[in-house]
């Protein structure tokens, strides 16, 4: 996916993924859940969020809800609580954030 923000291109065919979360992966399903943390090549984090109905990530059209995806840019902090929430795997959280974990 590409989106542009602040006349920025954002693409994740271009971007490093450092972590993936897919709790609910089937497409048929409201509350199918997708998102993908990338870093960029200027080390900046965005997710790439992909989602039923039923999820933050839907679009709104009219007064009904559709499976959406959108990119949302992250602070390094954002990105570092972001794999908290989700449990992504230690090693990864540590050789991506260490600077901001304690040890």
């Amino acid at each position: 996916m590409q989106q542009v923000i602040d006349r920025k291109l954002y693409d994740t065919d271009q971007a490093e993924q450092i972590a993936r979360y897919g709790p609910l992966t089937d497409r048929g399903d409201f509350n199918y859940l997708i998102e993908t943390l990338y870093k960029t090549a200027d080390s900046e984090y965005f997710l790439h969020g992909d989602g039923g109905a039923a999820t933050k990530w839907a679009d709104k059209i009219s007064n009904q809800r559709t499976p959406g995806e959108e990119i949302q840019l992250l602070t390094d902090e954002e990105a570092l609580d972001w794999c908290e929430e989700r449990a992504i795997d230690g090693e990864i959280v540590v050789d991506e954030f260490g600077h901001l974990v304690e040890t």
